[in-house]
């Protein structure tokens, strides 16, 4: 979970990286957008002005033409006038010339200006092309970013599903293997009760006040091969709990490795070893002695009964720590798990029922307890027959 976590943070920063870069260039491009439009309104603005220029050359090309036309009309109508007049016509012309050499220079200006305004419209329509590719270069942006969210999201969206229901199998692999490390511990302990029983039948069998009494040692005798069947038939109960156990743990370690693959993560040994049950029972021999079982035998059981005991202490302080940490909900689930290795009464559980029931409820009155409720540390609460 910890490298999943480190993956989702790894992907969550090249996602902010990516949107950063993403808004950096949209700024400079947007910049430059402006900078294209600043350019192309001050050469609008010189444009404008060379065609007021333009214009104001006319206008003073045409009042001059006008005034040139009535200085010839009055020449013509004038022929006999004074030598003041010819000196008027005389300058007249010196200025006609003037005049006609400033049209010259004008029409040279128009002409560079005319030229001067196609190339600055020319590197205008070039410099929109540039806006129009870089626009379509920050759309294409826009729409990856766009797309790399949504398949963040799926990835998520997909990761989550993944682990709500591998912790569901794996929960529920948990709580039948608890159930059946449960019923082999009885098992067991029945195995060992069975088993002394045995012994003190044998040993009043073996005493002088029992052979005198011929029919009540031949019951005697009936009980203990009866005794010696049922311990033959629970040694193959146990037997069979410790294959499914086997089976139940190889079940839950491929589950495991199967989580660990498409999450991608590296196991993790030590916490799987914490987390991970080891109820392993001591295989029970296959067919007892006919003869009757000793004392050693007995002592033998019963120290395989607690060292199993032992084992399975770790995977209770578990259970429990699990059911006070977890919601209502999730505890309601496991009150059967911690009823079973708690060796809970009926009532009992019962009661623990009642009482999350009325947690999680809007109403309804808290559950009384019927007496005191206690863990049976004693053992199972089994009737033997």
């Amino acid at each position: 979970r910890g490298a999943w976590t480190a993956e989702k943070a790894l992907l969550d920063q090249q996602l902010c990286l990516l949107e950063q870069q993403s808004q950096e260039k949209l700024s400079r491009l947007e910049g430059r957008v402006s900078c294209l439009q600043t350019d192309k309104g001050m050469l609008q603005d010189r444009l404008t002005d060379l065609e007021k220029q333009v214009a104001e050359t006319n206008a003073l090309l045409q009042q001059r033409t006008e005034e040139l036309e009535r200085s010839a009309v009055e020449l013509n109508s004038q022929l006999m006038v004074s030598t003041d007049i010819s000196r008027s016509l005389d300058e007249t012309r010196r200025q006609k010339e003037d005049l006609q050499a400033q049209v010259g220079e004008l029409n040279d200006a128009l002409r560079n200006s005319n030229q001067e305004v196609f190339t600055i419209s020319k590197k205008l329509s070039l410099r929109e092309e540039d806006v129009g590719t870089l626009q379509d270069e920050v759309r294409c942006q826009q729409d990856r970013l766009l797309s790399l969210q949504e398949e963040t999201q799926c990835v998520r969206d997909q990761l989550q599903q993944m682990e709500v229901h591998k912790d569901s199998q794996l929960r529920s692999v948990r709580e039948e293997l608890l159930v059946q490390t449960q019923q082999v511990d009885s098992c067991q302990a029945r195995i060992s009760y069975l088993e002394v029983e045995v012994e003190t039948l044998t040993e009043q069998l073996q005493t002088p006040e029992v052979c005198e009494e011929d029919q009540n040692g031949s019951v005697t005798v009936d009980d203990l091969d009866h005794i010696q069947r049922i311990n033959r038939d629970l040694e193959q109960q146990l037997g069979d709990k410790n294959r499914t156990i086997k089976q139940l743990q190889q079940r839950l370690a491929e589950m495991r490795r199967t989580l660990q693959k498409e999450l991608k993560l590296k196991p993790e040994v030590e916490v799987e070893g914490k987390e991970k049950p080891e109820p392993v029972c001591p295989e029970p021999p296959s067919t007892p002695a006919p003869s009757p079982p000793t004392s050693r035998t007995t002592v033998t059981n019963t120290s395989d009964l607690n060292d199993s005991r032992e084992i399975n202490f770790e995977y209770l302080k578990h259970v429990v720590l699990k059911f006070m940490s977890s919601r209502d909900a999730e505890a309601y689930q496991l009150i059967r798990a911690v009823s079973v290795l708690l060796s809970f009464t009926r009532e009992e559980e019962e009661m623990l029922k009642q009482t999350l029931e009325y947690k999680m409820s809007w109403f309804g009155s808290k559950p009384s307890p019927k007496g005191i409720i206690r863990p049976s540390i004693s053992g199972a609460s089994t009737h033997w027959s």
